[in-house]
């Protein structure tokens, strides 16, 4: 079907511009406890952890919420689990009923040692998966409707590369497709919305340790005359990679959604 497509999001022009700029890497630096490295994300309502253990013995570690509702109670039960050596674990939690979109973060602690993991959502970024094995193809979803609500005079600029926990984790971004504005539709006869949006690809990294994090940004630059020039930097997801050669135990079915909850009493 052919359609006429405008990338002109009301009044504000995207152009995808590729500049070689270091990515936020706070958040990888946070998501890492001795030799295991930690990822959380939501999925739908359900809480999910990765956890990839690139030391040589196993690791006992425990899981929290970090942070409370109004009532002063977690927003998802401890847990604590045994990670093997050269292995992926994902584990999933159920939020409290009392939980109301506030963001999340998961305190990670071993013996004396502790990290705090944010929690990542699908807000801008939706990459295909957050667990990837090492030299997969990532795919990255962003939603450009952010950018709907800026004035003229602002454009989005991707990083040329992403860049991972270790120094030689670096690989290209390659913008698939910038899509939406409105479009003529022929079957219809009439002229349609479409939410803008981007695709992002790029092949992860081959761990030089076994496991690896990487990440990116996407900047928001405004160049006005008479304003001046402002760059907002928007953090992308952070993406945990493992060798091919490592298990990989996907233990989220195993812990279905209690009856009745388990913060059913008022």
């Amino acid at each position: 079907m052919h359609r006429f497509r405008s990338l002109q999001f009301l009044t504000v022009t995207l152009f995808v511009v590729l500049v070689v700029a270091g990515p936020a890497a706070a958040a990888m630096r946070d998501g890492w406890l001795g030799d295991v490295a930690v990822v959380a994300w939501l999925e739908d309502e359900t809480l999910k952890v990765a956890l990839a253990n690139g030391g040589s013995s196993r690791m006992t570690v425990t899981l929290a919420s970090e942070g409370w509702d109004q009532r002063w109670r977690p927003f998802f039960l401890d847990r604590t689990i045994v990670v093997p050596a050269r292995t992926v674990v994902i584990e999933a939690f159920n939020l409290s009923a009392d939980w109301r979109g506030e963001p999340l973060a998961v305190r990670v602690s071993a013996w004396n040692r502790e990290a705090v993991v944010e929690v990542q959502t699908s807000q801008v970024f939706s990459p295909n998966s957050y667990v990837v094995r090492a030299q997969e193809e990532v795919r990255v979803f962003v939603d450009l409707g952010f950018l709907s609500r800026e004035r003229e005079n602002t454009y989005l600029v991707v990083d040329e590369v992403y860049r991972g926990f270790s120094q030689g984790d670096v690989g290209e971004i390659a913008v698939s497709s910038v899509e939406g504005g409105y479009f003529y539709s022929p079957a219809r006869r009439r002229v349609e919305w479409l939410d803008p949006y981007m695709v992002l690809t790029m092949l992860a990294p081959r761990p030089q340790n076994g496991v690896t994090t990487f990440s990116f940004s996407l900047y928001k630059v405004q160049d006005d005359p008479y304003q001046g020039y402002a760059e907002e930097e928007i953090a992308g997801p952070t993406i945990l990679v493992y060798d091919r050669h490592w298990a990989y135990q996907d233990n989220s079915h195993l812990n279905p959604p209690p009856t009745p909850p388990w913060n059913w009493r008022r």
